[in-house]
């Protein structure tokens, strides 16, 4: 499986409330626009549960 460092490209971090919203930002970009740029993948992310209170 390939790791984020072997494949090339680059990467957006959002903070959104959903994945539609992060398509809707994406939408509005105008190499997405031009259909210059491919979104491989949009990947949730959950906190590090490391640094929260205990349970």
């Amino acid at each position: 499986m390939p790791q984020v460092g072997d494949i090339p490209g680059s990467g957006m971090m959002f903070e959104v409330g959903s994945d539609a919203d992060v398509r809707g930002h994406l939408a509005t970009l105008p190499l997405v626009k031009a259909d210059m740029m491919d979104i491989a993948a949009i990947v949730p992310l959950n906190p590090y549960p490391g640094f929260g209170p205990k349970r």
